[in-house]
């Protein structure tokens, strides 16, 4: 008995470091999933559509990337956009206007081509001028 008390005790003086780390992690994601789940819908909404925000450009690049060899393809890729957003954020489907929340990706999408656009002509400048 008292052998497997030493041990434990010299487990923990081992890895102190280790177990407050974990502990800490613990504790963290815990206060994170309590805050998300105290949200409400609305708040939930907002923060996906922020989310959105900011990986809307990787999906419409990933969408010009699988159908570069389309030429009339912008309905198709609008489509894949909306589709991967409603897959990675299904908190959407519970807004009540889905039309609205659909009209806002599109403005949203339409705001990132242009920035995609912006970035794509900075870059061929930038490879026409070191070619040169």
């Amino acid at each position: 008995m008292l052998n497997g008390i030493q041990n434990f005790l010299q487990f923990i003086n081992d890895n102190w470091i280790s177990i407050i780390v974990i502990i800490s992690l613990i504790i963290a994601i815990i206060q994170k999933i309590k805050r998300y789940f105290s949200k409400s819908n609305d708040e939930k909404i907002s923060t996906a559509k922020a989310q959105i925000k900011e990986v809307i450009l990787k999906l419409i690049t990933d969408a010009e990337i699988d159908y570069e060899s389309w030429n009339k393809a912008g309905s198709i890729k609008r489509s894949q956009v909306i589709q991967k957003i409603f897959e990675k954020y299904p908190i959407l489907t519970k807004v009540s206007n889905q039309t609205e929340i659909i009209e806002w990706i599109d403005e949203t999408i339409n705001i990132s081509l242009k920035e995609l656009c912006k970035i794509v002509a900075e870059n061929s400048v930038d490879t026409s001028t070191i070619e040169n």
